[in-house]
């Protein structure tokens, strides 16, 4: 008894160790974190071709998204986009690129159609906008999405 209780304080005390220097340590060691500022959440309406006007309306007002998330539940898909608002970001343009096709589409239409917005990212690459996340989901009745979701900051 006592040498399995030792092996497992041995394996237990490594991984909440590992654990809580990785929760401590400067975001140069454990990752990417976004600036500091105010935070919000939005929710996007199910309708993608309403996005741009939801996020622009939010970066007319100095808010800056930082990720989009599509988190799933069942057969329930929400779209979340986190967002900041620092003092050196005065508004924030965003343009929303959504392409839909059937959800029986054969995986030649789905693939041509991803390559068509790959184009359209480059182009707006280009011109300064920068891409935030490439978003899918269905809405309608029988419809499936991509969005991918640009944003330009003006300072």
């Amino acid at each position: 008894m006592r040498g399995a209780f030792a092996s497992t304080v041995r394996w237990t005390v490594p991984v909440a160790l590992v654990t809580i220097l990785a929760w401590l340590a400067p975001p140069q060691a454990s990752g990417q974190w976004p600036p500091t500022g105010e935070r919000y959440s939005l929710v996007l309406p199910g309708d993608p071709f309403k996005w741009e006007q939801t996020l622009n309306e939010m970066g007319q007002r100095g808010w800056d998204a930082f990720l989009a998330q599509q988190p799933v539940s069942g057969n329930l898909t929400i779209h979340v986009v986190l967002m900041l608002r620092t003092p050196a970001v005065k508004s924030v343009d965003y343009k929303v690129v959504v392409a839909e096709f059937p959800v029986t589409a054969d995986p030649y239409l789905v693939e041509s159609t991803r390559l068509q917005l790959e184009v359209q990212a480059n182009a707006y690459a280009k011109n300064g906008w920068h891409l935030l996340q490439a978003l899918t989901g269905m809405h309608g009745s029988g419809k499936a999405f991509i969005a991918l979701i640009h944003r330009k900051p003006q300072s």
